[in-house]
């Protein structure tokens, strides 16, 4: 069975996309599944994060033809395989590339989580168009709310749900109008803390409040993908 691909998406900045695609990966190897973690953001704040900056190679080259192989695949003390981004992941490929990629990885995996870049730009629309699931979190801001409408825009493939970071505001009405996962996500301190490490808050914190709302998000995730 091919693995499922699950987009984090919005284009507007500060949304914790990145701090949840590491953490919903890690929280999907702690329920079983085998997971690849891609970073398609040509910031590599992903990358960076994880401490992956600087590999030989990155996305931008299997996009580009370079085949991939197992020993490419970088593998992340939380258990997760991880394929690093650069500057040139933005640009020049269509669609069928990344589906190329995924649909020919060296090893077999459950869930591949694709951080998106927060442009529409190529990365953006290819990920959100071979997604089976494209998650977008968003605080109740109006650039958020922005954001979110861009990513509903896009043509996607498969289902489409958002996770609401920290309280609700006076856009609470608003926002209401979409499909949300089961579970939101506060916003805590734990999550400062981890984001001066390589690992993610189910590793920093690992039995904090904010860790249970992440894996509760994971498991409401692979609900809608049937892999419960």
């Amino acid at each position: 069975m091919s693995a499922k691909i699950i987009a984090l998406a919005n284009t507007a900045g500060g949304s914790g996309k990145t701090t949840l695609a590491h953490a919903l990966s890690v929280a999907m190897v702690e329920y079983g599944k085998k997971t690849l973690l891609i970073d398609m953001d040509p910031r590599g704040s992903l990358t960076f994060r994880v401490g992956r900056e600087g590999q030989r190679l990155s996305l931008a080259d299997f996009l580009a033809g370079t085949p991939l192989r197992s020993e490419d695949l970088d593998s992340l003390q939380e258990r997760i395989d991880f394929i690093a981004a650069d500057s040139r992941v933005g640009f020049g490929y269509t669609i069928s590339e990344l589906s190329t990629v995924v649909e020919n990885l060296p090893k077999d995996y459950d869930l591949v989580v694709i951080d998106t870049p927060s442009d529409i730009n190529a990365g953006l629309i290819a990920a959100v168009a071979i997604a089976d699931l494209t998650l977008i979190p968003y605080s109740q801001t109006i650039h958020h709310m922005r954001g979110i409408a861009q990513i509903l825009g896009l043509e996607r493939k498969g289902l489409s749900r958002l996770i609401q970071i920290g309280e609700d505001t006076e856009h609470a009405k608003e926002c209401a109008q979409w499909e949300h996962l089961d579970s939101r996500v506060e916003r805590s301190d734990e999550i400062e803390r981890a984001a001066l490490t390589t690992t993610s808050v189910l590793t920093v914190a690992k039995n904090s409040v904010i860790a249970a709302q992440i894996r509760e998000c994971a498991y409401s995730a692979l609900e809608l993908l049937e892999m419960d």
